[in-house]
C-alpha cells in the first residue's frame, strides 16, 4: 500500500492482448509530467496548460469559487427522477445559494411530474421530517420551497423533442441570454450532466477544487461517471474513476464505454474525449463553444463532435480522478417512457442532414465535399475552433477520422 501511495496513480490498458500486444494492456504508472513534455527532457518540447492571468480573472482570485456562481445544465426527456436531482443537487451542496440551475424539459402537460413542482414537494416533505432549518433539512419553515428562483425551467412539449444535441443547444440560447442579461460571468463555474443524478456532500466545493487541481483554465473535466450504487463508496477498494479514452465508429464517431484509473493525484489529460453525462468547466467554454442545436436526432456523435470543437478552440479534456457526481443507470435505463427519446419530432431527412452536418466537420466520409462549402460550416458559430487544427487533433487523439480508423 506504501508503494503504491508513492505512486502518482495508475492506469488500466484492458485485456486484448491480441490487439494491442502485451505492452498495450495491463495497468501502467500515470505520469502526469509526460502530459507536459510528450517525454521529452528537452525544455522546449514544454507545452503545459493555460493559466489564468489577474488582467482576466475580473478581479476575483485565481482559484476557488469565492465570488463565483456554479450554473448546472440538466436536459431532461419526461424523467420522474429529475425532482430527486434537484434536492440532490441543492440538499448535499456546501453553498447552495451560489449554485443556478437550468432545465430544458421535455414533458407531456398533465400527465409527467414538472420537475421544479416535483422538488418543491420533495422539500416540503424533508421539512415535516427534519421540523426544518438549513437546506440540508428542507430549508427553514415557512419557505415554501428553498431556492426556486435558482431553477429556471425551460419548457417544451415532449413532441417537440429532437433529441440530446437538440434539447442542450436550447440550453446553450438560454445561457447565452443570461450571459447578455449579465446573469453569467465567463468567471463562474458551469456544470453540464443529466436528470437522474446523485451527489456526494460538499459536491460543489469538491467539484471546484479538483478543477483546480488541472491549473489549466481551459480544463474541462469529463466522463461517464459512476452509478448511484457507489455513492460514499471507494470503487474496488481504491480511488477509482471511469477513464474516457476510446471511440468507436458507427455512422459517426461514437463514444465508447471506458477504462479506468486508479489513485490518481490529480484529474488526468485524456487524449480529447468528452462524455456528455458530466462536463465541468469555466463558463467561458460554454459561451465560446455552444451544443450545435442544428442536429436533429444525434445521439451517436454528440459527444466526439463536442469534443473537436472543445480541443480546437483550446481546451483539454480531464479525466476526474474522484467521484463526486453520480449517475442512476438502472432508474433512467430501465423506463421506457424515458429512453424513448430518439423518437421525436424529426424527420430522416433532418437526420440525414445532422449525420452529413458533423461528418463535414471533422472531415468524415459522407460530408460535404465542396472544400469551400465545407469551410463554411468549420467557421461558422457552430464550428471548429482556431486555436488547434484538425489535424493536430488527429494526430493527438489517435483517432483518424478521414479514414475512420482508430489507434487507442
Amino acid at each position: 500500500m506504501g508503494a503504491e501511495k508513492e505512486k502518482k496513480g495508475t492506469i488500466f490498458l484492458g485485456v486484448d492482448e491480441k490487439t494491442w500486444g502485451k505492452e498495450g494492456t495491463g495497468w501502467v504508472d500515470y505520469d502526469p509530467d509526460y502530459e507536459c513534455t510528450g517525454g521529452s527532457s528537452n525544455p522546449d518540447d514544454r507545452h503545459c496548460p493555460y493559466l489564468l492571468k489577474p488582467s482576466d480573472a475580473n478581479g476575483l482570485a485565481l482559484s476557488g469559487w469565492e465570488g463565483r456562481l456554479l450554473h448546472v445544465n440538466i436536459a431532461s426527456f419526461r424523467d420522474p427522477l429529475c425532482p430527486r436531482t434537484l434536492k440532490y443537487l441543492f440538499t448535499k451542496a456546501k453553498r447552495p445559494s451560489d449554485i443556478r440551475v437550468r432545465v430544458l424539459q421535455q414533458n407531456v402537460p398533465n400527465e409527467d411530474k414538472d420537475c421544479l413542482e416535483g422538488y418543491c414537494e420533495m422539500m416540503a416533505e424533508l421539512r415535516a421530517q427534519t421540523g426544518g432549518g438549513d437546506t440540508s433539512e428542507g430549508g427553514p419553515m415557512g419557505d415554501e420551497c428553498p431556492h426556486r428562483d435558482q431553477v429556471f425551467i425551460h419548457q417544451i412539449h415532449a413532441k417537440e423533442a429532437a433529441g440530446p444535441t437538440f434539447a442542450r443547444g436550447l440550453i446553450g440560447k438560454d445561457m447565452l441570454d443570461a450571459f447578455g442579461k449579465k446573469e453569467i460571468s465567463q468567471q463562474d463555474f458551469c456544470m453540464s450532466t443529466d436528470s437522474h443524478m446523485d451527489f456526494e456532500p460538499e459536491w460543489d466545493e469538491k467539484m471546484v477544487n479538483m478543477w483546480d487541481l488541472a491549473q489549466n483554465e481551459y480544463a474541462v473535466l469529463s466522463t461517464y461517471v459512476a452509478n448511484i450504487d457507489q455513492l460514499g463508496k471507494d470503487l474496488n477498494g481504491a480511488h477509482e474513476v471511469p477513464h474516457l479514452c476510446m471511440v468507436q465508429f458507427t455512422s459517426q464517431v461514437r463514444t465508447h464505454a471506458t477504462k479506468c484509473a486508479r489513485n490518481l493525484i490529480k484529474p488526468k489529460l485524456t487524449n480529447a474525449i468528452w462524455g456528455a453525462g458530466l462536463s465541468f468547466s469555466k463558463c467561458h467554454a460554454e459561451l465560446k463553444v455552444p451544443v450545435d442545436p442544428h442536429t436533429p436526432g444525434i445521439f451517436d456523435g454528440e459527444e466526439f463532435n463536442r469534443a473537436a470543437r472543445f480541443w480546437t478552440y483550446g481546451y483539454d479534456i480531464y479525466t476526474p480522478h474522484r467521484v463526486f457526481v453520480l449517475h442512476d443507470y438502472p432508474g433512467s435505463q430501465h423506463n421506457p417512457v424515458t429512453s424513448s427519446w430518439g423518437h421525436g419530432s424529426f424527420s430522416a431527412s433532418d437526420l440525414k442532414n445532422s449525420h452529413y452536418r458533423l461528418n463535414t466537420m471533422l472531415d468524415m466520409p459522407g460530408g460535404e465535399a465542396d472544400n469551400e462549402k465545407a469551410l463554411v460550416l468549420k467557421r461558422s458559430k457552430y464550428g471548429l475552433g482556431d486555436r488547434r487544427s484538425l489535424d493536430d487533433l488527429i494526430q493527438f487523439s489517435g483517432i483518424d477520422l478521414r479514414h475512420k480508423k482508430s489507434n487507442n
